[in-house]
């Protein structure tokens, strides 16, 4: 696979990027995307459904999936911050780059070949073997993310219900659950009349 190829992809699919003001978060972010989708035999971002997992509730594809979180993410964060006049003192750049990283791990858990595997042997591999949540914290880490997105990687899942979110995370965690649940309420109240 042409990494240089999937690099400027990355940019294409998660136009959010070029707003990271900080050039080294900026390229960690890309280098983390390029590399989760070089090595689980993607392409781009938009090759994976967009649903919470694997067989879940599908709307779009993930880079819409992404792209919606960060914006949700960014939009409550200065919603609060004007209604209640309190500076949370959010870096703008961590969140975009929070956001934009939080599902790095989807490409392995998505991976279609590993994914019939698993499903045809989960005594021995489980099913899957790592959430994306896990494989995102490996992501990050090995491209030299901050901890704080490193964590929001993490736990920005049911995962998190094990350790104190950070402020970052529990932003992420909530605007991630509303991107499914309301246009999936909407889908249900849609179809089911």
């Amino acid at each position: 696979m042409d990494k240089e190829k999937i690099r400027a992809g990355v940019v294409e699919s998660l136009p959010l990027i070029r707003e990271i003001q900080n050039e080294t978060l900026r390229n960690q972010v890309i280098d983390a995307w390029t590399l989760a989708l070089s090595e689980n035999e993607y392409t781009s971002i938009e090759e994976m459904e967009g649903s919470g997992k694997p067989g879940g509730y599908t709307l779009g594809n993930q880079a819409q999936h992404i792209l919606c979180v960060t914006r949700m993410a960014l939009a409550m964060a200065e919603i609060i911050s004007d209604t209640y006049q309190k500076d949370m003192q959010i870096d703008r750049d961590m969140l975009l780059a929070a956001g934009l990283c939080h599902d790095v791990g989807k490409p392995y858990e998505y991976h279609p070949t590993k994914r019939a595997l698993w499903s045809a042997m989960p005594e021995k591999y489980g099913n899957p073997p790592l959430r994306h949540t896990l494989y995102g914290v490996y992501i990050a880490m090995t491209v030299g993310l901050p901890e704080e997105i490193v964590h929001v990687c993490g736990c920005h899942s049911p995962e998190g219900e094990l350790v104190q979110r950070s402020l970052l995370a529990t932003i992420i965690h909530h605007a991630d659950k509303a991107s499914w649940r309301i246009p999936g309420c909407y889908d249900r109240f849609r179809f089911d009349n």
